[in-house]
């Protein structure tokens, strides 16, 4: 309390100022509605709001006694008095207004008295908002907070449908739902949203986020107040969401993030562009550390303080003279990364001891999705600690498992950013370090010789190093497939993850420190390709990958607008922000550079992971969305560099990534002297999703097999004749695809010999015909090469006639 209590003779209420405003009670009741009142905005102009406690509004007479308990307030202008219902009985209203000589305000419902700037009496109050008593004139609605907003003309009086969504007013502004959603009431999440003086919020969810588009038509609506987003819903948090209503609105906004888990990010800021995204208030430090400044925290004092700087994706912990972390990854609401230093840096054991005692002070929820990456280089003491306390705990050992850094990668366009490349593997031996120290955290950690390769190590349980002896050729394994048993945020790596060291100039040691039975070695041999799964992409992954491509995500983003804009279809089949993820992983693998189709199928060739995390499952997701296309499509290539024109009629060819082919059959490649001719089973097209281009592409799914028919071949002598025109090839190879559970024959079926048919009118057609040639870069490695080189190149058998 602030004031002094005052009490009419006669009566056990009293009033008592509270700040700037006045609360009424009973002389032994306890205190109630202090923070309410002490968060309230000052009304100006002398107006004074008046709020009735329990007891004092269950007096019969506390109407009566408001006059004689108001008087040392006679100076005030108007009074706003919190009794709910008053204004239901506007005679008693009315009264008091006469007896007060001013303006009397009152609700005819409820009003809200949870901390804010401003007690909201509007829609799900159980009335219409606060009405206006004058000695001499009638009542007259006056708004639906008190103190009037500078904003509040902005929002609606009542609930406004609009197409999909219905736009509800809250006390902090406005609730953006889909329709089928529960309505905002005194128990709704949305209205438990303080009101903020300075800008109105515009709630979305909590359940499935309402449509950007829909959200951007409201955020421009309000764009003079500069409102700030407040996400209930998990969808509408996630970048691939905001960025897309960043794109819709043209205007950059802020955003109260909501996750699985306590953001430390309380307010950020979204780029209009759909880009970097913005930290402008952090919440309370975790136990043990202090706010330090405008986005940090502090552990320790002096030398010894180690600080956590908030970013958009989580933490990054440094010393007092490292540099102050830069702002990259967008918020996450599955998960969030705890950074051990930056690039270029020195990770010592202050940092490693900080990162522990930061994760033992934290939340089962907030420790169940942190995913740690040790973005400096480990010194010797910290890496000899790491080993030391593995020794502690031997029976918890895991056989780490290395990854394969990616080969150098040639530039993009400027549509398509090429990310730097990483080294290429070497055969120089290296050892190898699994370390545990916090419960189920990811990490992933840089090797000090290379900034650009980062292996990971999984923290789970015990303290846990295993140095392996040093190989050749690194163990990968990759897979799209999800694990089915837990939930996203509480999956355990699929494979032991690894921190690299250095390499020594000598031989490391071995330290066995668990029994385990394995075959022998393989220092040399061929390296398998990915299996990818034909399912959906989840939301984690949509996630990494929104992140990971960065800004050529947003520029593929407005592609798939437009395509959803036109064609219903699609939008039924992808209108959440899932399903344009998806969408746009089938633009980019469209494309060139590290997220095209040439490098992607590189990657799932060689048995390693693509450039960009997240990109193949959500391409796989995203081709199971398009049409199917049922005509023959064209590919083409070299007589002599082709496994296409060897194959006999019968035998098989597998690809292993994704297959890209040519539904208009008038046009050739420069060099090509072999046609590859295939009728499709599962073929998707993507005229629909991306147009404007030099040819309408069809894309097979990765690991789609095909049945080769015949080689054709034009016996025709036109050597010595006057073309004046481009002809297609003299040779052609023909091919039919199998159906997924499509059984294998070496001989040809009557199947097979129908399509041959069709495919042999198709030929003669397209040899009459005047083509035209595509010479697009990224077209030609998409549409030659042949299906099994890999193969060819590891020694493996090229064909498989027969299962």
């Amino acid at each position: 309390m602030s004031g002094d209590a005052t009490a009419p003779v006669g009566t056990s209420l009293v009033a008592e100022q509270v700040g700037a405003h006045v609360l009424i009670h009973a002389r032994d009741e306890p205190q109630e509605g202090d923070s309410f009142l002490a968060t309230l905005s000052d009304g100006g102009s002398g107006e004074l709001f008046v709020l009735l406690s329990r007891a004092a509004r269950e007096s019969g007479s506390v109407v009566e006694a408001l006059p004689d308990l108001l008087r040392r307030y006679s100076d005030a202008g108007s009074f706003w008095i919190g009794l709910p219902g008053l204004a239901a009985a506007p005679a008693r209203a009315a009264w008091l207004a006469g007896m007060l000589s001013r303006n009397v305000y009152a609700p005819d419902g409820g009003f809200s008295t949870r901390p804010g700037a401003a007690a909201f009496a509007g829609h799900g109050m159980g009335g219409t908002g606060w009405w206006r008593f004058s000695p001499d004139a009638p009542a007259m609605l006056a708004g639906v907070r008190f103190p009037v907003l500078r904003w509040e003309h902005l929002c609606p009086a009542r609930p406004i449908s609009a197409g999909p969504v219905v736009v509800e007013p809250i006390p902090a502004g406005v609730l953006v739902r889909r329709v089928a959603d529960a309505p905002a009431s005194t128990g709704h999440p949305a209205s438990a949203v303080p009101a903020d003086a300075r800008f109105p919020q515009i709630v979305v969810g909590p359940g499935e986020a309402a449509p950007p588009d829909a959200v951007a038509e409201i955020l421009n609506r309000m764009r003079d107040a500069r409102p700030s987003l407040v996400v209930m819903a998990p969808d509408a948090a996630a970048h691939t969401w905001l960025a897309e209503l960043a794109l819709r609105s043209r205007q950059e906004f802020r955003f109260r993030p909501a996750g699985r888990y306590q953001p430390f990010q309380a307010l950020l800021s979204q780029t209009a562009g759909g880009g970097d995204q913005h930290v402008l208030e952090i919440s309370a430090p975790p136990p043990g550390w202090v706010t330090a400044g405008p986005r940090s925290y502090r552990h320790g004092h002096g030398t010894e303080a180690v600080f956590a700087d908030v970013v958009p994706s989580g933490l990054v912990l440094r010393r007092e003279d490292g540099k102050l972390a830069a702002e990259i990854g967008p918020f996450d609401p599955a998960a969030w990364s705890l950074v051990l230093g930056s690039p270029g840096e020195v990770v010592g054991i202050p940092l490693l001891v900080a990162a522990d005692h930061l994760l033992s002070g934290l939340d089962p929820h907030r420790r169940a999705t942190v995913r740690v990456r040790v973005a400096g280089a480990l010194d010797p003491e910290a890496a000899t600690a790491l080993e030391r306390l593995a020794t502690q705990r031997p029976s918890a050992a895991r056989r780490p498992v290395r990854t394969t850094p990616a080969p150098s990668r040639p530039a993009g366009t400027a549509g398509n950013p090429v990310r730097p490349a990483a080294p290429a593997a070497t055969s120089e031996p290296e050892a190898t370090v699994s370390a545990s120290l916090a419960p189920r955290v990811a990490v992933a950690a840089t090797d000090p010789s290379s900034s650009s390769a980062r292996p990971t190590t999984a923290w789970s349980g015990a303290p846990v190093v295993t140095v392996a002896e040093p190989r050749r050729r690194p163990a990968v394994e990759v897979s799209a497939e999800p694990p089915a048993a837990e939930p996203e945020s509480l999956r355990e790596p699929a494979a032991p993850p690894t921190v690299r060291q250095p390499a020594q100039p000598q031989e490391p040691a071995v330290h066995e420190l668990e029994p385990a039975v394995a075959g022998p070695a393989e220092d040399e041999g061929p390296v398998a390709p990915v299996v990818l799964k034909d399912r959906a992409s989840t939301t984690a992954e949509q996630n990494r990958f929104t992140s990971g491509a960065g800004e050529a995500f947003n520029q593929a983003l407005a592609t798939v607008n437009a395509a959803l804009a036109a064609w219903p279809s699609m939008r039924q089949q992808g209108g959440t922000s899932g399903a344009k993820a998806d969408y746009v992983a089938v633009c980019l693998y469209l494309g060139t550079g590290e997220t095209g189709g040439a490098e992607l199928n590189d990657a799932v060739r060689a048995g390693r992971k693509s450039g960009v995390d997240g990109q193949i499952p959500c391409l796989v997701s995203g081709l199971r969305r398009l049409p199917t296309h049922r005509r023959a499509v064209l590919r083409q290539g070299r007589v002599d560099d082709s496994l296409e024109y060897g194959a006999a009629p019968g035998s098989l060819l597998v690809e292993p990534g994704f297959l890209s082919a040519s539904t208009e059959l008038d046009v050739t490649l420069p060099g090509a002297d072999l046609d590859v001719l295939i009728w499709p089973a599962t073929a998707r097209r993507t005229s629909e999703l991306v147009v404007g281009r030099p040819i309408s592409e069809t894309v097979f799914a990765a690991g789609a097999r095909f049945k080769a028919l015949a080689v054709r071949t034009d016996e025709a002598d036109s050597e010595d004749e006057e073309v004046d025109r481009v002809i297609a090839p003299r040779t052609a190879a023909l091919f039919r695809e199998l159906a997924p559970d499509e059984d294998v024959t070496a001989e040809l079926t009557e199947r097979d010999l129908h399509v041959l048919e069709k495919l042999d009118r198709v030929l003669a057609r397209r040899r009459k015909a005047e083509l035209r040639v595509v010479d697009d870069p990224g077209i030609v490695s998409r549409l030659t090469g042949s299906m099994l080189k890999f193969r060819a190149e590891t020694g493996q058998s090229a064909m498989a006639v027969s299962r």
